[in-house]
């Protein structure tokens, strides 16, 4: 159980879902293959310019929902969940086992994000714990997670996995 205030954000393909415990739920019209097949699909790897755009485009949806709900920047804690949260903590650890509680620190994303942004896919299949299923959308993943901790100037957010998210994709 999680304590009172904390968001959940679940990441699935084309959404993502922000629960607040014993709150409200808002769901957002962007996720990793949305930008995979938009914003990043213009290159392998996709150029500067379209990671500049993916980010943006995160961010202006999380402008709408903040005004939508704007107490949703002020919570105490946030967790990812879903197989592409637990994609970018498998790569930033390099295993195939995320820890119970383990918490992702914007320092290890923005290096994860560096480091998968430059690499044509052929390449980001051989990074350890990344999930075969996951390489072709990884930076749109590691997208969403940044513009999540930018936009609420998070230093960190916890991902929680599950036996469910080791292989596929959300819907």
């Amino acid at each position: 159980m999680t304590a009172p205030g904390t968001l959940t954000i679940r990441i699935d393909d084309h959404h993502l879902t922000f629960e607040v415990e014993g709150g409200t739920v808002h769901e957002v019209p962007v996720g990793p293959l949305t930008l995979t097949n938009g914003p990043l699909a213009d290159g392998d790897p996709p150029p500067p310019a379209s990671l500049t755009n993916a980010l943006g485009l995160v961010h202006d949806h999380l402008d709408d929902l903040l005004i939508a709900a704007p107490s949703i920047g002020a919570v105490p804690a946030v967790i990812a969940v879903g197989p592409h949260a637990t994609a970018m903590a498998r790569v930033e650890i390099g295993v195939a086992d995320v820890p119970p509680d383990y918490e992702l620190a914007r320092s290890a994303a923005d290096e994860v994000f560096r480091t998968l942004a430059v690499e044509p896919v052929d390449e980001r299949r051989h990074n350890p714990g990344l999930p075969l299923a996951h390489a072709e959308s990884i930076i749109g993943t590691c997208c969403v997670i940044l513009g999540i901790m930018r936009r609420f100037d998070l230093q960190a957010v916890d991902i929680a996995s599950s036996a469910a998210d080791t292989s596929g994709t959300g819907g």
